[in-house]
Order: C-alpha cells, then sequence, then structure tokens
C-alpha cells in the first residue's frame, strides 16, 4: 500500500509541476509603418462666362458651354442669339498634389445664378470635364493635373435681361 500510495503523490507532484511549467502569457512584435503624401491643392484657373446671349422673343432655349472645349452653344425652340462682344470660358482648374496618386473629383449638380440689382434668379446646371483623375510624375514627387466645368442655362422670353452671377464650389480629394 506504501507503494501505490507513493506513486499517487508522485503523480500529483508531477502533475502540479508540469502545470507550473505552461507559460501565462506569450507576447509578439509588430511594426508600424506610415506613408506621409503631399497634401492635395486645388485652383480655379478660370471662371465659368456665359457671354452675352439675347433672349428670345418667342419659345425657349438652352444655352451650353462644353465642359471638354469651352465651345457655346444653343438649342431649343426659341429665337434667342449669342452675341460675341463678352468672353464666354468654362471654369478650369489646376490639381496639385503627390505624384501618381488618383483623386475624385465633386461639383455639384447646379447653382443659381442671381440678377445683380434684382431678385431674379437663372438655375445653371453643371458637368465635370472628367470624375476623377490621377496626377503626374511618380510617388515622391510632385504631380499635377487638370480639368474644368461647364454648364447650361435655360432662357425663356420672361427672362429678365440683366446681369446675373453666382457661386459654386468644386472639391478634389485623394481616393
Amino acid at each position: 500500500m506504501r507503494s501505490a500510495r507513493w506513486v499517487i503523490g508522485a503523480a500529483a507532484l508531477a502533475s502540479a509541476h508540469g502545470a507550473a511549467a505552461q507559460p501565462t502569457s506569450a507576447s509578439a512584435s509588430a511594426t508600424g509603418s506610415a506613408t506621409v503624401i503631399q497634401p492635395i491643392t486645388l485652383s480655379k484657373t478660370s471662371d465659368l462666362a456665359f457671354g452675352a446671349i439675347v433672349r428670345p422673343s418667342l419659345g425657349a432655349n438652352t444655352v451650353t458651354v462644353d465642359a471638354l472645349s469651352g465651345a457655346r452653344t444653343i438649342t431649343g425652340t426659341g429665337d434667342a442669339a449669342l452675341t460675341t462682344n463678352q468672353t464666354v470660358s468654362r471654369a478650369t482648374y489646376a490639381v496639385g498634389g503627390e505624384g501618381g496618386a488618383a483623386f475624385s473629383i465633386t461639383v455639384p449638380g447646379s447653382f443659381t445664378m442671381t440678377r445683380a440689382g434684382g431678385g431674379e434668379t437663372l438655375p445653371v446646371a453643371l458637368t465635370a470635364s472628367v470624375p476623377s483623375g490621377s496626377l503626374s510624375g511618380s510617388t515622391g514627387s510632385a504631380g499635377s493635373a487638370n480639368f474644368s466645368v461647364g454648364g447650361s442655362l435655360p432662357l425663356s422670353t420672361a427672362t429678365v435681361a440683366g446681369d446675373y452671377t453666382g457661386t459654386f464650389d468644386v472639391t478634389v480629394g485623394y481616393n
């Protein structure tokens, strides 16, 4: 009986020693990293200008300044006319930042122009030349890109003559 007790005691002692030998914590290393890039910039180089337009005496027209070409056209059933005595231009922008980086362009769908000296308004639908782009150059160097915004506005016999202006915000951001 003595030897059976000794075997049980030795087994219990070995078991207790084995449990104490098991680790109670563990550790591992990780590496941190970051890539710092140049901030993205946006500057306007020209405004959206529709120029002078003769209001229709009959029907309705839409005047458009094309986002890609800057060409001004008139469509519709009215007899409105385009004049050549004022500058016509699409809005153009220059983007700067990290070379090779992709970016997106956010342009509002429309904005409103208000007549100087009055409360009359003209809605302007906006269109960007592209929805996104990539900056020239490669990572670690400065990059650049350009894009433009065109628009269209409706004219009718009820459109009040005068100078109309308004503003809109364009935003670019890294993808």
